[in-house]
């Protein structure tokens, strides 16, 4: 076994500890179940490295755990609580001003329509034919 190393956090790996920690020892069947680990053919290639990093462990009852290392390196992100201040947002102060306004796409034409123009979809043309 080499030194254990923390896998990328986007990493099966990463996911398959998590899950473990949250649900505990794990078969090998009900780990690849539970966390996609890619196509058939790299799932044990996965597994594998996972056990060589020092990251998992198999026990003699063929369940997957968590090693010392991956426990502590868990336990250093647990999240620390918040006090009230931060929990709740600042209040939100409206600026009108702080806007940039209606997109002049939407803005009519202060002349009017154009007389060349076609009739819009929908509209019924304004002049009659005679």
């Amino acid at each position: 076994m080499t030194s254990a190393q923390v896998p990328r956090i986007v990493s099966a790996i990463y996911k398959a500890a998590e899950h473990i920690r949250a649900h505990g020892p794990q078969s090998v069947a009900g780990l690849f179940a539970a966390v996609d680990f890619g196509p058939r053919r790299d799932r044990v290639g996965k597994l594998k490295t996972a056990f060589e990093t020092g990251w998992l462990v198999k026990t003699p009852e063929d369940l997957i755990v968590l090693t010392e290392f991956a426990r502590q390196h868990f336990e250093s992100k647990r999240p620390q609580e918040k006090y009230v201040g931060q929990i709740t947002p600042a209040k939100c102060q409206v600026d009108i001003f702080a806007s940039p306004g209606l997109s002049p796409r939407f803005i009519p034409n202060r002349r009017g329509p154009r007389v060349d123009a076609p009739p819009a979809y929908g509209d019924k043309p304004s002049f009659k034919r005679g």
